[in-house]
């Protein structure tokens, strides 16, 4: 299986900055001679021009001269696989699976914009790599040495991008790399029912009882603090009437998202390694479709909650189950904060187009505290999360039902 490292690329003389600036805006622009001849060619013979013959039409470009070959051809292998994608949509809206207008062309990238460098083929040397360029191109800029992860094994490494980030403020670097899948053995009748939140960032419970809650609040008080330095910084920019990101919240913005990115990194972690180590073979969470759009549960939770990446949470876990062979659910959560499990409600889906009002045997009576129809206080988040896995059928929960109670749940705070 493929994964992905990213690190930021750190100490570059001026020389070495220029020359990668210089080649990302060489690349952006043979991106947007390449979309310039596919869309003309589209427009007047109404067919789809293939890589082939773009790549005869702009081998004599300047921008693709001036590049190395290899980048400059996967650049134009981009463009080739948006207005494959593009067709593909086109073919789906055909047969009725999607909408005409939500089918777009492949846009133009912005005059004064950049675009990432695509690396296939590379040396490594002393623990360097040397980024690819044409001669006449090294002998006006120089060359660029960058260092390669001593984490990593040339060998698996397939490809290295150099991405541009926050206009060419600076650059991350992407290493593409085989890593075989360490298939688990893990037993197929238990399940862990995963509710995604705020203070409580995942809600985590088993179909044997054992439950614990991975810590939300660090996170937030991350994104306060960013919110509120960036006012500031706002609020100066302001007053001397400076339009656009300035250098200081680039950085800020960088150190927030570098944050975020680790926290999440950890709590995946944590949650597949609770599912390895208790033989956890099914791992369901709890999502609904534009689930953030509209929301109004507070001015403040609405900017918190929303600011707070659970899509890239649920695409590290998914990540990280695909390595180890557990298998990955994501359910429809309607109504499992309202239905008692232990009661067994019904739990319905919900309908925006017809909206259903419907009575459970149990009732939330705070922010934490779930009453089920025996009268026993649970954490509501923990009904919420068995709840999802009662919606999933994967396993059985009459045994846990007939118990009529759980496990305390352990917080983990993330260091």
């Amino acid at each position: 299986m493929y994964r992905n490292q990213k690190n930021q690329v750190r100490h570059l003389t001026k020389q070495e900055y220029v020359a990668l600036k210089t080649l990302c805006r060489l690349s952006k622009n043979l991106y947007n001679a390449t979309l310039y001849a596919i869309r003309q060619y589209y427009f007047t013979e109404k067919k789809y021009l293939r890589y082939e013959s773009a790549y005869h039409a702009l081998k004599d470009n300047e921008n693709y001269k001036f590049l190395n070959t290899d980048i400059a051809q996967q650049t134009m292998k981009v463009v080739d696989r948006n207005f494959k994608s593009f067709f593909a949509l086109i073919s789906k809206a055909k047969q009725g699976d999607y909408k005409f207008s939500n089918i777009k062309l492949p846009h133009y990238l912005p005059k004064d914009g950049y675009f990432m460098l695509i690396i296939p083929r590379f040396t490594v040397k002393d623990g360097y790599f040397t980024v690819p360029m044409s001669n006449a191109f090294k002998k006006e800029f120089g060359t660029v040495n960058l260092p390669f992860p001593k984490n990593l094994d040339k060998k698996q490494v397939k490809e290295i991008r150099i991405i541009p980030k926050h206009n060419c403020k600076f650059f991350e670097i992407d290493f593409v790399y085989i890593q075989e899948q360490q298939t688990m053995q893990l037993n197929p009748n238990n399940a862990l029912g995963i509710d995604l939140g705020l203070d409580n960032l995942a809600t985590c419970v088993t179909n044997t009882g054992a439950s614990f809650i991975v810590d939300g609040k660090k996170l937030k008080s991350i994104n306060q603090w960013y919110n509120k330095e960036n006012a500031r910084l706002q609020s100066i920019k302001d007053k001397q009437g400076i339009k656009g990101l300035t250098n200081r919240q680039y950085r800020l913005l960088t150190k927030r998202n570098n944050r975020v990115n680790y926290y999440m990194n950890k709590t995946a972690r944590i949650i597949v390694n609770y599912c390895i180590q208790n033989n956890i073979g099914n791992i369901v969470v709890g999502y609904n479709l534009d689930w953030k759009r509209n929301i109004n549960i507070g001015s403040c939770n609405n900017q918190n909650f929303t600011q707070i990446p659970h899509g890239n949470l649920r695409v590290k876990m998914k990540s990280l189950c695909e390595r180890y062979g557990i298998n990955y659910v994501e359910q429809e959560e309607s109504y499992t904060s309202q239905a008692d499990f232990f009661a067994n409600d019904t739990l319905p889906v919900y309908n925006a187009d017809n909206p259903q009002e419907y009575n459970f045997r149990g009732k939330r009576i705070s922010r934490g505290q779930y009453r089920t129809y025996q009268g026993t206080i649970i954490n509501a988040d923990c009904n919420g999360a068995l709840n999802i896995l009662r919606k999933s059928n994967l396993v059985d929960l009459r045994v846990l039902q007939a118990r009529g109670c759980l496990n305390q749940p352990e917080r983990i705070r993330v260091a």
